[in-house]
């Protein structure tokens, strides 16, 4: 049996199994990342890869296949063999709102979440230049021709944040679509944008200062940056991020990989290295993620439709 005996779990799937589960995983493990090297996905996905090779005994090659917000890596991975040695670690963004967007040959039917392991909500960010103090004087920008918003591409998870804020605030932003973390601190520093949404280093990373946190609950890192529920505005978005299998993949595979999953995500050596990345850990097990998977491509879909992005 190659997992090794910290995965009490596994070892009692083999007794109820056969040898079929004992057998996997006999070889390597290919895990597609779908952006770019050093990324917002790709930090917390090696991070994650290291320790299911310790648990699972085998190499795990995590490869970067960018482009197109995701989804020429997850088409990809959708249309290797569903084996159980191809497997995508991708964000919501590429697996909820694109396939909305661009009519992907995949789908929530096309996969087997096997398990999410991180989750960050989105803070409103703007330069700590801008002498924008609050939500409410970001909402007088409006007076002027509204505010500029700068994000990755339509349809992205930032274009969902700012149609969100659009809702909930009753405003009207120009979208600027952009690169990266670096591309928004660029636009914002020059003037030519006004505000953008980002993760927990905001300050640390970019100089940025936050109006809002747009979660449920304040943050231990942040407690004195109130929610925007505090503030009376149902804004709650997050990027999570989650292992997937094809929607056929054997079942004993997926049994192993969940249950490696749960461990993984326990490590101290896990721990350590996203809190030194300031990312949030946040576990959900195969039959929990997948019915939240489920829930938000419908949610995304609702949303990019009444935005007028899809029919």
């Amino acid at each position: 049996m190659k997992l090794r005996t910290t995965l009490a779990s596994v070892a009692a799937l083999t007794l109820s199994t056969g040898a079929a589960l004992a057998e996997y995983p006999e070889r390597t493990i290919n895990m597609v990342i779908p952006f770019s090297a050093g990324g917002g996905t790709d930090v917390p996905g090696r991070f994650f890869a290291a320790e299911m090779e310790k648990l699972l005994g085998q190499n795990i090659v995590a490869t970067n296949v960018e482009g197109a917000g995701g989804t020429i890596g997850a088409t990809q991975q959708a249309d290797a063999p569903a084996d159980g040695y191809n497997l995508l670690f991708a964000p919501v963004g590429t697996m909820t709102t694109q396939p909305h967007l661009r009519n992907t040959s995949y789908n929530v039917d096309s996969w087997t979440p096997i398990c999410m392991v991180s989750e960050g909500p989105y803070y409103l960010v703007v330069g700590a230049d801008s002498g924008i103090e609050s939500v409410e004087d970001y909402k007088a920008i409006t007076a002027n021709g509204g505010p500029r918003f700068v994000g990755a591409g339509p349809g992205s998870m930032d274009h969902v944040a700012q149609l969100t804020l659009d809702s909930e605030l009753g405003i009207e932003q120009q979208y600027l679509p952009t690169g990266g973390g670096a591309d928004k601190a660029t636009e914002i520093g020059g003037g030519r944008a006004d505000a953008s949404v980002w993760f927990a280093d905001f300050d640390t990373r970019f100089n940025f200062n936050a109006l809002a946190i747009m979660a449920d609950e304040r943050s231990d890192q942040h407690p004195d940056i109130p929610t925007m529920q505090e503030l009376g505005y149902d804004v709650n978005v997050s990027i999570w991020f989650g292992l997937f299998a094809q929607d056929d993949a054997p079942a004993e595979a997926v049994e192993t990989l969940s249950a490696a999953c749960e461990t993984a995500v326990s490590t101290d050596s896990f721990k350590e290295n996203m809190a030194g990345a300031n990312r949030l850990i946040r576990y959900m097990g195969t039959d929990e993620f997948g019915d939240f998977f489920r829930r938000t491509f419908e949610l995304n879909g609702e949303l990019m439709r009444k935005a007028g992005l899809v029919n």
